[in-house]
């Protein structure tokens, strides 16, 4: 059966206004006012669906019981839109599948999401969610900062030195109590890693937080999203840095090739 699990954030949408959704870029998202009259966003972690309803009941059983605070975010728990995107997505594209190359984290890692407001619903399959708010609307702003989305901001920062090349190492510097909390909203970034070439470092590999079926997880991931390898629970740059070095060698060994 399918069971709308309440989830609840500290935006809370407006019960009366409908929102505007906006589709398109890396700006989609839903854009709403909220119960103490500012301006709300959501924005979407790998957006793979998202549809609009009419209604103000959720055609969803949910777990909601008296006394509780009224949540206006669900995820759908064994959710039918979310197993028939699968089998759309494993059929048609397999191994070349976009995220993070691996069609089955859409089962691990994926939820179906529903955000009610007073007479529609947006539903959404998505890998999470992130929320902002401002006195001002937020339509087609970028992303404020600290955004999970964004790039780390590089006040913490050390480097090391392999194979001849060096490496940024970019950290998050929020508590890690706090990153594990905003992960069951979506992927956090404990470590972001830049090599420094030709005068210029760009971020090429990311270790990551999130949830996986339920279970907390790290994943070191390079540029285009594919997971390197997958730690329990919250990982440490130790445990990353080999991965990382070999990275480093083989573009290393590139780069001598081409006379670099």
């Amino acid at each position: 059966m399918e069971i709308a699990q309440g989830i609840i954030i500290p935006v809370v949408a407006d019960f009366v206004l409908n929102p505007d959704v906006f589709y398109g870029d890396e700006l989609t998202g839903i854009y709403f006012q909220t119960e103490d009259e500012q301006y709300g966003r959501i924005t979407f972690e790998n957006l793979d669906a998202l549809k609009i309803c009419r209604g103000e009941n959720l055609p969803f059983v949910n777990n909601w019981e008296d006394g509780q605070k009224y949540p206006w975010i669900y995820k759908i728990e064994n959710s039918n839109w979310l197993k028939e995107r699968f089998d759309y997505e494993d059929e048609n594209y397999g191994s070349s599948y976009e995220f993070g190359r691996n069609v089955n984290e859409m089962l691990t890692d994926f939820s179906h999401y529903v955000f009610k407001f007073h007479d529609q619903f947006v539903e959404v399959i998505a890998r999470g969610f992130w929320f902002e708010q401002d006195k001002t609307s937020l339509f087609k702003r970028e992303l404020q900062f600290g955004h999970p989305f964004l790039n780390l901001p590089n006040n913490s920062m050390e480097k090391f030195i392999s194979h001849n090349l060096t490496c940024q190492v970019i950290m998050n510097s929020t508590p890690q109590d706090k990153l594990v909390a905003d992960a069951k909203f979506c992927s956090q970034k404990l470590i972001e890693f830049a090599l420094e070439l030709d005068g210029e470092a760009s971020v090429n590999n990311s270790l990551i937080l999130s949830y996986r079926s339920g279970k907390l997880i790290s994943s070191l991931r390079g540029y285009f999203g594919k997971q390197i390898v997958e730690f329990d629970g919250v990982a440490k740059l130790a445990d990353v840095q080999p991965y990382i070095e070999k990275y480093i060698g083989e573009v290393y060994d590139r780069r001598k090739a081409m006379g670099k």
